[in-house]
């Protein structure tokens, strides 16, 4: 009887212990993210995006469950400024980091800026001139650009969330 009351016991303590080892992080915990890297809409060369986890995240007890400066996985779309006063883009998609225990976090984001379109002026000048004065020169006025588009390093982009519940190892 002793035994098996002593099995007992043994069991329910190596579950406590196991439960200690382990801290959750909920769905939604916001995870701020700052760029390392400038972002140049009308860059000739293709652009690595880069950025960081810009604090230490801590679960509800007060460790860090994600370290600050740990590396942020991002999928970048951007798009040059194109003629007829076409803006640039930029779209950041934030995918996902990595917890102290080396399991990858799924995150949840989005950064998007956009250059003013010039398409009115581009139109109204090379159609206007084009059409009434100079017919071939004016015509060169659809080749006006939109805004470009320039991310400076260091932006920090808060909307950025985890996607799913973890049980971090500690």
């Amino acid at each position: 009887m002793k035994k098996i009351l002593l099995s007992a016991i043994m069991i329910a303590f190596g579950m406590c212990t196991y439960a200690q080892n382990s801290i959750k992080i909920p769905v939604g915990k916001n995870i701020p993210v700052t760029l390392t890297s400038e972002i140049y809409s009308n860059s000739r060369a293709s652009q690595q995006v880069s950025a960081t986890v810009s604090n230490d995240i801590k679960a509800d007890d007060g460790t860090v469950v994600i370290r600050r400066g740990t590396p942020v996985n991002i999928n970048a779309e951007i798009k040059k400024a194109k003629g007829v006063g076409k803006g640039a883009s930029v779209r950041l998609d934030i995918i996902s980091t990595t917890a102290v225990d080396g399991q990858t976090i799924y995150l949840q984001g989005l950064f998007q800026r956009h250059g003013d379109d010039r398409k009115g002026a581009a139109l109204g000048v090379g159609l206007g001139t084009g059409l009434t004065v100079l017919c071939p020169v004016g015509l060169f006025f659809l080749c006006i650009k939109g805004e470009k588009v320039t991310i400076p390093e260091g932006t920090i982009i808060t909307n950025v969330v985890t996607a799913d519940a973890y049980s971090i190892a500690i």
